[in-house]
């Protein structure tokens, strides 16, 4: 079995797990759902209040193995960003 190709997103997917306190890495079971979901949360908070719908868990699921859009990665790293400020 081949392993799958890291993206973009999973740098984001990690960053994510590792501040839920999980401890899941990209090839382990459930990383990619577990990954998907919280991007999504994150992509929904973004989108809260737009009128726009964020992606579906399908779709922000795919981009675990295919390119996944440069919008999504500026939402992220901001949200990503944003997350470290609060942290003391």
């Amino acid at each position: 079995m081949t392993r799958r190709k890291l993206t973009k997103i999973d740098e984001f997917a990690q960053a994510f797990i590792n501040q839920n306190g999980c401890s899941i890495s990209p090839g382990e079971y459930e990383y990619v759902s577990t990954g998907a979901t919280l991007i999504r949360q994150h992509l929904e908070n973004f989108f809260q209040g737009t009128g726009a719908q964020p992606p579906e868990l399908k779709t922000v699921k795919n981009w675990f193995y295919s390119d996944c859009p440069d919008w999504a990665i500026a939402v992220l790293s901001r949200a990503l960003i944003s997350r470290n400020e609060e942290t003391p």
